[in-house]
């Protein structure tokens, strides 16, 4: 078990101005919790407390105290209150469910096939189509671009196509101008971040937001169920996740998963599977814009593993663009789409000097973490891929670096979004040039997830790459 000094200190940091009752709410921007207690940390520390009423939470800001709690003999995941919230979406989804729920384990080792080596094969024909689909539509723009809003349809059509069999739109269809099912998705987000929760006002003077809201997730319900009722078993098929979950038992227990679980894990995919995709592409995309010199590596690279040619990258020779990875692993760095994660420990504790006690809240602010300068050095603000480079001798640690979470509750489809991310990197990369909007300053929308907010800019279409 990891400790600092010996002798405890009888009271954890916090900030000034605490309020009687009420604690610490003049402190956090409640629209933008994560950012808040990352600047926070410059003047409260490494390690600090929050109250808020009657609860409470200790806030962690540096690899080194992220270290200590990585082992899961010693530490357990905690549930957010946005997580906990979005449990009236997908009661039973991989997610939200608590890991000693028999049906999250059930739907974990059902599904766990699906993201081997031999199934992303499968799914790798379908990103390709579907990232077609997009450049053909930005190469008969204008130019200006949607980024945020087109790579929320990007992934949930990926993830769609892909999991579940289902088309919601073609990307390059004129006619269609966005998504509904994203405004829906994008609405139980922000329903679930909302700053305060409170039984007793959400069912009075928060009653027609509460019933708004139910409303989309009753949709979202009939959305899983309308593609549930739309499978057929096909042996000739893919084996996608749906077709997984409908006829796979599950391999412990010999029992099918019952529908409202494969409904869950629907939707979940369906939110998260796109959500954080689309996030990383639009802040991988604004990063890109100011390094051309970054941009121009990508493309030699693309030249040299596929004759300058994406359109023609088989499923091998994605994971053979190792720069453009380090791209998306330095985007994962600077803006951790998941801003943080929460953990609690087992039995009373110390954590930087301080006790612990079992089962108190504590969360890991991935976005201090990751810039932490002991672990990535005085410039770990600047956007740098070569931090990744085999070569590479970063003083970081296990803790420093942690943008999928931990331990079994990290996500199950890290290698999905990881392929699809890099793959539309390189398309679009090799199809336009960046042009950053110099009026435009990145603000940063919490949603669960970390996303920019209204990010738009100009591509220009590089002429000998036109379909």
């Amino acid at each position: 078990m990891w400790r600092s000094r010996a002798v405890d200190v009888a009271k954890l940091p916090s900030p000034p101005g605490r309020l009687p009752v009420l604690g610490d709410v003049l402190s956090i921007n409640p629209r933008k919790p994560v950012q808040s207690m990352a600047k926070l940390s410059e003047s409260a520390g490494p390690i600090y407390e929050l109250r808020f009423g009657p609860t409470k939470m200790v806030i962690i800001n540096s690899a080194e105290l992220a270290d200590a709690v990585q082992s899961d003999a010693e530490w357990e995941k905690e549930f957010g209150p946005p997580i906990r919230r979005l449990r009236a979406v997908a009661r039973t989804g991989l997610i939200v469910a608590s890991t000693q729920d028999p049906q999250w384990a059930a739907a974990h080792r059902v599904l766990m096939p699906g993201f081997t080596r031999e199934a992303m094969g499968l799914y790798h024909p379908v990103m390709m189509d579907v990232v077609g689909e997009l450049v053909r539509k930005w190469q008969r723009g204008n130019g200006a671009v949607d980024v945020a809003g087109d790579m929320n349809s990007l992934t949930l059509e990926v993830i769609a196509r892909a999991g579940f069999g289902h088309r919601f739109t073609s990307l390059d269809n004129p006619v269609e101008k966005s998504l509904p099912v994203v405004t829906l998705m994008l609405d139980a987000l922000r329903y679930a971040s909302r700053p305060v929760s409170i039984g007793l006002l959400d069912s009075t003077i928060g009653r027609a937001a509460q019933q708004r809201h139910l409303h989309k997730v009753a949709e979202l319900h009939r959305i899983a169920e309308d593609m549930i009722d739309g499978h057929r078993s096909d042996a000739s098929e893919p084996p996608n996740l749906l077709r997984r979950m409908m006829e796979t038992p599950d391999p412990e227990t010999g029992q099918p998963l019952s529908r409202t679980v494969v409904r869950d894990q629907i939707v979940t995919f369906l939110i998260a599977g796109h959500e954080t995709s689309a996030g990383t592409l639009a802040f991988a995309l604004h990063l890109l814009a100011d390094r051309p010199d970054v941009v121009a590596r990508v493309r030699q690279e693309i030249g040299t593993i596929a004759d300058g040619d994406p359109t023609t990258l088989s499923y091998e020779q994605v994971a053979k663009l190792r720069y453009l990875r380090r791209v998306v692993d330095e985007a994962l760095r600077l803006w951790p789409v998941a801003g943080g994660y929460f953990r609690r420990p087992k039995q009373d504790t110390h954590l930087g000097g301080y006790r612990i006690k079992r089962g108190e809240c504590v969360y890991v602010n991935l976005l201090a973490i990751h810039r932490d300068k002991a672990a990535w050095g005085p410039d770990a603000d600047r956007f740098e891929p070569d931090r990744f480079a085999p070569n590479a001798t970063p003083q970081r640690t296990a803790g420093a670096y942690k943008p999928f979470g931990i331990g079994i509750r990290s996500c199950i489809g890290r290698q999905f979004a990881i392929h699809e991310i890099v793959l539309a990197l390189a398309h679009v990369l090799n199809a336009f040039d960046l042009e950053s909007d110099s009026a435009y300053r990145l603000e940063i929308d919490e949603l669960v997830t970390l996303k920019p907010t209204g990010l738009r800019m100009r591509l220009r279409s590089r002429d000998s790459h036109l379909a």
